[in-house]
C-alpha cells in the first residue's frame, strides 16, 4: 500500500475512533476501507485487529476515572472468557455463510435497539440491584460467544457487547464504554497473536492506524465525559441504526 493510501486509512481511522470509542463499530468502516485500498480481506482484518488494541488502550485510559465502575469483581472472569472466545474465533475456518451471519447480527442489533427506544432511562444511570446467578451465567455465555465473533472479524462486536453489559450487568453508558474497551483489549490481543503468528498483519499500515486510533480514542473519551450518558445514548442509537443497515445491505466484503 502506498503512502497516500496509508494516510487516507489513518485519517479516516482517526475520525471514526472519536465516536466509535464510545459506541463501537470501528471495524465495519475500517476493514472495508483497507480492502478498498488494495489490501486482502484476511490482512485487512488482521491489521485492523492490531490497531484496535491501541484504540482500546487509549479509550480505557481516557474513560477509567469517569466510569466509576464498582463491579470489578467479575472483570477478570469476563476477560478470561473473552480471550478464550477470541482465540477460538481467530482459529475458526470460516464455514459460516457470511451473508446469513450479517443478517442475524443485524436483526439482533435492531431488536435490542428497540428495547432502548422503549426504556429511555436504560444506560443513563448505573443500576444497583444485585445481579442474579442466572443472569450472570447468561451474560458470561453471551460474552464468550461474542468473543468468538470478535476474534475473527470484530465488526459490530463492541456494539453487541455493549447491549449485554447494559441489559445484564446494569452499567450506564460511560461505564459500558470503559468496560468494552477493557474487554476489547483482551479480544483484539488474542486474535492479533494468532494473526501475527501466521504473518497476516501489515505493520506498515497497522502502526500509523494504531497511532490515529489511539489519538481519536483519547479525543472521543474526553468528548464522551464532557457530554455525559444522554449524549452517548443518542450517538449509540444512531450508530446502531447505521451499523445494522450496513451489515444488512452494504457489507459484502467478508
Amino acid at each position: 500500500m502506498d503512502i497516500i493510501a496509508i494516510l487516507i486509512a489513518s485519517f479516516i481511522s482517526l475520525i471514526i475512533s472519536i465516536f466509535s470509542v464510545s459506541v463501537g463499530g470501528t471495524s465495519l468502516i475500517t476493514v472495508p476501507l483497507l480492502i478498498s485500498l488494495g489490501m486482502s480481506a484476511k490482512t485487512a482484518v488482521a491489521t485492523n485487529m492490531f490497531a484496535l488494541i491501541f484504540l482500546s488502550l487509549s479509550g480505557a485510559a481516557g474513560l477509567k476515572k469517569a466510569s466509576k465502575i464498582t463491579q470489578f469483581k467479575w472483570f477478570a472472569f469476563l476477560s478470561v472468557l473473552t480471550v478464550g472466545g477470541s482465540f477460538l474465533g481467530a482459529n475458526i475456518i470460516l464455514t459460516i455463510d457470511q451473508d446469513v451471519l450479517r443478517k442475524v447480527i443485524s436483526a439482533m442489533i435492531c431488536i435490542m435497539a428497540c428495547l432502548f427506544l422503549f426504556k429511555k432511562n436504560l444506560g443513563i444511570q448505573e443500576r444497583k440491584e444485585q445481579i442474579s446467578n442466572k443472569r450472570l451465567v447468561v451474560g458470561s455465555l453471551l460474552i464468550f460467544i461474542l468473543g468468538i465473533y470478535g476474534g475473527f472479524f470484530s465488526g459490530g462486536y463492541v456494539t453487541l457487547l455493549s447491549f449485554v453489559l447494559l441489559l445484564i450487568f446494569n452499567l450506564n453508558f460511560l461505564q459500558v464504554a470503559f468496560a468494552t474497551k477493557v474487554l476489547n483489549i483482551f479480544s483484539s490481543s488474542a486474535a492479533f497473536i494468532f494473526f501475527c503468528i501466521h504473518g497476516l498483519v501489515d505493520f506498515s499500515v497497522g502502526i500509523p492506524m494504531a497511532c490515529s486510533m489511539s489519538l481519536g480514542a483519547l479525543i472521543g473519551a474526553k468528548l464522551a465525559i464532557k457530554k455525559g450518558n444522554p449524549w452517548i445514548r443518542n450517538v449509540f442509537l444512531l450508530a446502531v441504526a447505521v451499523l445494522a443497515l450496513k451489515l444488512l445491505f452494504f457489507d459484502k466484503t467478508n
